[in-house]
């Protein structure tokens, strides 16, 4: 027998109530679609180049390399500010393995201190495009049809037509200083915050999510470290008293 998802009477609820079915199933569909991503995680924690075991859960880390990182990110320039560690987590069967971002730690190897990861917030405020100012002679401004951004979905740019999508991920990139000719222009300001919006987002799109996962789940984490150890670097994830040190060269 077939049913109408909207048909009251198959729901055996008043219009109201249907109505109000309808309004959160929806809004929840929503919460589902702005929750954080990360990254697709690889078969096993083996395939990543370090990873360990314990009591059945597993843990992979790669560090990522400027050109990964290059080719990983459509708008933040993460080689400006940090290293780019992807983590991925493996629950043991019938276990889930709870996640924050505060039992991380990057250290170079031989030391004992290191930084924990930076947010999504922190870095996009040092990463955002500030567009220079005009000069005296003429007046130059964003054009309104242009803009920095990052978002999800197959939509295509309506200036240039172009859409790109990777990992499944789509975004877009137009940015564009010019004189305006009519219309309206952005001052250097909100150029910069749009700027600072798009990083942000991107990044927070691809961070590990902090959550308690029941299912493999992988992200990045961002550290604030520049990129001159040549003996590496340590990736310490600590919980309670167990502590997991993994070697990224």
């Amino acid at each position: 027998m077939h049913y109408n998802f909207l048909d009251r009477s198959c729901l055996g609820l008043p219009m109201n109530a249907s109505k109000l079915f309808v309004l959160l199933f929806l809004l929840a569909s929503i919460l589902c679609a702005q929750a954080p991503r990360g990254t697709a995680p690889r078969p096993a924690a083996s395939s990543y180049s370090a990873h360990a075991e314990q009591e059945g859960a597993a843990v992979g880390a790669s560090l990522l390399t400027h050109k990964q990182a290059r080719k990983a990110f459509a708008v933040a320039d993460v080689n400006q500010c940090c290293l780019v560690v992807e983590v991925a987590f493996y629950p043991a069967k019938n276990g889930f393995v709870k996640i924050s971002l505060d039992n991380f730690t990057l250290r170079e190897v031989g030391k004992d201190l290191g930084v924990k990861p930076s947010t999504a917030e922190v870095l996009a405020a040092r990463l955002e495009v500030r567009p220079a100012a005009p000069n005296r002679e003429q007046k130059v401004g964003i054009d309104s049809s242009s803009s920095v951004g990052y978002e999800r979905g197959g939509s295509r740019d309506p200036v240039t037509g172009a859409t790109t999508s990777r990992n499944g991920v789509y975004e877009r990139q137009s940015v564009g200083v010019g004189i305006p000719i009519g219309g309206k222009t952005q001052t250097p300001e909100a150029a910069s915050a749009e700027s600072r919006r798009a990083i942000e987002a991107e990044l927070k799109e691809r961070m590990l999510p902090e959550i308690s996962a029941w299912e493999p789940v992988a992200g990045y984490l961002y550290f604030s470290v520049p990129r001159k150890s040549k003996d590496g670097y340590e990736l310490v994830y600590t919980l309670g008293e167990k502590k997991i040190v993994l070697s990224l060269k």
